[in-house]
């Protein structure tokens, strides 16, 4: 069980990847937000997805009924969990992903184990040939730069690019919507689409750059090169990690 956005559900990857070996034989439900989940059960990770919700932690005697199938419970609601995640008691230093699987008494295998997909190449490679995703959005407004930053990179790109993609979310609809900045030409935008199709969208990107949010835990996932952009959280912790993601502290 882990409770959260999408950048919550893939932290939990490395462990889900551990205890996949300790226990081949084993079905695996994860239990969160569903849609947040798709893409581990697109990739096999685990087998089924369940609504945390649907769990009624609220209601004592209902949730143990509910979960009374399980031979064991792993995560962050400690009245119900054999296994008790505390993701609030995060250290310094270390990544978040890695933490939670040592929480849960895994040890993984360091960075694969936070991968859907295996990383295709270093994204300060020779400039992209395809698409290029630009998230320009994130759940806490202090972690995003302004509109300026983005706006000059695309710029930047654009020769090579084929396309520039700009992803959308309900977040950044509330605040600035991004699809009314002036762009340069052949930039397009993802917006009101499930995450399991920006999953397979993102996957084909030749480039994503983004801020400290779910979307770029997921490209990160997915193999993408991946350019980072972080304001005022720590990337020792939570950024995501391998050879195709650089993180670059900014500040607006």
């Amino acid at each position: 069980m882990r409770r959260g956005g999408l950048g919550d559900t893939l932290l939990m990857l490395p462990l889900l990847r551990c205890l996949r070996r300790a226990e081949p034989d084993a079905e695996i439900t994860f239990a969160g937000v569903p849609e947040f989940a798709a893409p581990l059960l697109a990739h096999g990770v685990v087998d089924r997805v369940a609504s945390v919700e649907d769990l009624a932690l609220w209601q004592p005697g209902r949730a143990r009924e509910r979960l009374q199938p399980f031979d064991r419970v792993i995560g962050d609601v400690p009245d119900f969990a054999d296994v008790p995640l505390a993701p609030q008691a995060l250290v310094p230093g270390i990544p978040a992903g890695r933490q939670l699987a040592q929480q849960a008494g895994f040890e993984p295998i360091w960075p694969d184990d936070s991968w859907l997909l295996p990383p295709r190449r270093s994204p300060t490679a020779d400039p992209p040939a395809g698409a290029v995703w630009l998230a320009p959005g994130s759940g806490g407004r202090r972690k995003c730069l302004p509109p300026a930053h983005w706006l000059a990179l695309a710029r930047s790109l654009s020769p090579a690019a084929v396309e520039i993609v700009v992803v959308v979310g309900p977040a950044e609809v509330e605040r600035d919507d991004p699809r009314r900045w002036p762009w340069p030409d052949r930039t397009s935008f993802f917006a009101d689409r499930s995450v399991a199709e920006l999953a397979a969208e993102l996957a084909e990107a030749a480039l994503y750059c983004g801020h400290d949010s779910g979307t770029s835990h997921l490209a990160a996932a997915l193999g993408v090169p991946t350019r980072l952009f972080f304001t005022v959280t720590d990337p020792a912790v939570w950024a995501p990690v391998g050879p195709h993601v650089e993180v670059v502290t900014a500040t607006g």
